[in-house]
């Protein structure tokens, strides 16, 4: 007796060499199939509480005084929270300048959120938002903003580099941010 449908030997893949399945029809959700679950868990998810982190390398030269750059891009989709920041310095460190300060260009609220010393940030060094030794508060980005780097005093100098890490948790589906 035969079955009306193709048959099932390929559904979840086959014990060869090359174990196919086409799953490229497959819709990605949690109500239907295996395969359509499957499909679901290997997307990234953007819903609403998902974090993620975007990182960004900077040279000590490129941190000014005079003018804030760019960490990330303009967010968009809605707000998104800034639940942690990790700095890593490489051998060389960060010279000069007062702060460094990692703000915002929201249109409310305090624009720094976290501040620490430049002498703090020397060769091989590693500081997290709790370990900020000026200014260390968890923030929201408003959509449409992004994330910017300055210095107070005078600009950084030298070659060294630090690599900015911020985690981002969406507090709107979708929203999204990356590093400039």
């Amino acid at each position: 007796m035969t079955t009306p449908w193709v048959s099932n030997a390929r559904m979840l893949g086959e014990n060869s060499v090359n174990n196919v399945a086409d799953s490229s029809l497959v819709a990605a959700n949690a109500d239907g199939s295996v395969l359509e679950r499957l499909e679901l868990l290997q997307t990234a998810p953007t819903g609403v509480g998902t974090r993620f982190w975007v990182k960004k390398t900077l040279t000590s030269s490129a941190i000014l005084a005079s003018a804030a750059a760019d960490v990330t891009g303009v967010s968009s989709g809605g707000e998104l929270m800034i639940t942690d920041i990790v700095v890593k310095t490489d051998s060389t460190g960060l010279a000069a300048g007062t702060n460094f300060e990692l703000k915002t260009n929201n249109t409310k609220g305090l624009a720094n959120f976290f501040v620490t010393a430049v002498s703090g940030l020397g060769a091989n060094k590693t500081i997290d938002l709790s370990g900020a030794s000026v200014t260390k508060i968890k923030t929201v980005v408003e959509s449409g903003k992004k994330v910017q780097v300055q210095s107070t005093a005078a600009d950084c100098t030298g070659a060294g580099t630090i690599d900015v890490y911020v985690q981002f948790e969406r507090l709107a589906a979708g929203a999204t941010i990356a590093a400039a």
